[in-house]
């Protein structure tokens, strides 16, 4: 579990991530719990909408719990057979495997960040990608071409942090310290998911075409209003540029030549 603010990101065994607010943000930040969530009303076709009421470490709850009573008779007891099918061995990557690997390759990405530093960015870019449906590898590519994983990374014409957010887009996006790790991914996140709604029409994820992305890319890079103006990427070289080395180091990490 992390936070930004009053925005808590929370990670399930199955490997799914949630954003939650909260009144006071839980102090065991990565440490497992058992939550209470309340389901907002806005909520209808996606959990999007909800809030953290209480929390505990989950060691704790799981010592409260009484102990289950032993069979009266085990040896009696015949197991079932079972189909081939369930025999099957599948390998999934849990929550806590996908931020090893996250943490791992953001360490290799920068490799002055600390193990702390690289947990929480590899937490936060999973988390926020996962609540506005973004490849995280897409946002670690953005991360590479803008900032090369330096938290403390300015340009200059003034874009500060991780994603390079300019200091009107970072405000607009509710991010008071874009020099903040958390609050910078998750301005960062937010910005890419709205370039896609704006580009390719509210598209799905894995209906996007690589039209769909270069122009989201060119976006976010150049604003919105330059793609709009030009009727597609703008003829800047640096736009066109940055467009070309977010699509390759994306193919990179997605293991496409």
């Amino acid at each position: 579990m992390g936070h930004c603010g009053n925005t808590v990101i929370l990670s399930n065994a199955e490997g799914e991530s949630y954003t939650l607010t909260a009144d006071s943000p839980p102090s065991q930040i990565g440490a497992q719990l058992a939550c209470l969530v309340k389901i907002g009303d806005k909520s209808t076709c996606s959990l999007s909408d909800l809030q953290l009421v209480a929390s505990a470490f989950l060691i704790d709850v799981q010592r409260a719990e009484p102990k289950p009573k032993p069979a009266t008779s085990p040896a009696s007891t015949k197991p079932e057979p079972q189909n081939a099918s369930e025999n099957k061995t599948t390998t999934q990557i849990n929550s806590t495997e996908l931020v090893r690997i996250y943490t791992n390759a953001v360490k290799r990405f920068n490799s002055k960040l600390s193990s702390e530093q690289a947990d929480t960015i590899a937490r936060s870019i999973l988390g926020f990608s996962s609540h506005y449906k973004v490849d995280p590898r897409l946002v670690c590519a953005v991360i590479l071409a803008e900032s090369n994983f330096r938290v403390n990374a300015t340009s200059r014409a003034g874009a500060q942090g991780l994603g390079q957010l300019m200091p009107s887009t970072a405000a607009g996006l509710g991010v008071n310290n874009a020099y903040d790790p958390v609050q910078n991914i998750y301005g960062s996140v937010r910005y890419v998911r709205s370039m896609l709604d704006r580009t390719s029409g509210n598209k799905h994820f894995n209906e996007l075409t690589g039209n769909d992305l270069a122009l989201a890319l060119a976006a976010y890079n150049a604003g919105p209003g330059a793609v709009k103006k030009h009727g597609g990427i703008p003829p800047y070289k640096e736009t066109r540029n940055y467009v070309q080395r977010v699509t390759s180091i994306y193919k990179q990490l997605c293991g496409v030549k």
